[in-house]
């Protein structure tokens, strides 16, 4: 009865074991928004195309939350995460989309 109940309790916490490992690894880009959908919302704010609307907000909004301080607002280090980000988006890396990726950095790369 005694090795029932310890082969019992190991099956459950192997079980929980893997669960919260299972819980601990889920990946980061899961939070964030599509680096492309922000690229084309932030085109469109930067009066390369359409604005996008309320559709854009959460994307612009991501766009704003990548900052860096130490201690204090960083705008070079800003600007270089921001266009770190958007170069995730394969179409920014093209050649005819590099002047427009220039054009965002360059208007709200450093923008607190």
């Amino acid at each position: 009865m005694e090795i029932a109940l310890i082969r019992d309790a190991r099956s459950v916490l192997l079980a929980l074991g893997a669960a919260a490992a299972g819980l601990t690894t889920a990946p980061v880009h899961a939070q964030s928004v599509d680096p492309c959908t922000v690229y084309t919302c932030m085109a469109g704010i930067s009066g390369a195309g359409a604005s996008g609307g309320p559709a854009c907000v959460p994307a612009t909004t991501y766009f704003f939350s990548l900052v860096v301080f130490d201690p204090w607002f960083d705008a070079p280090a800003t600007s270089q995460l921001r266009r770190t980000y958007l170069m995730t988006c394969p179409g920014a890396n093209v050649a005819t989309n590099a002047a427009l990726l220039n054009a965002i950095i360059a208007e709200w790369g450093a923008v607190p």
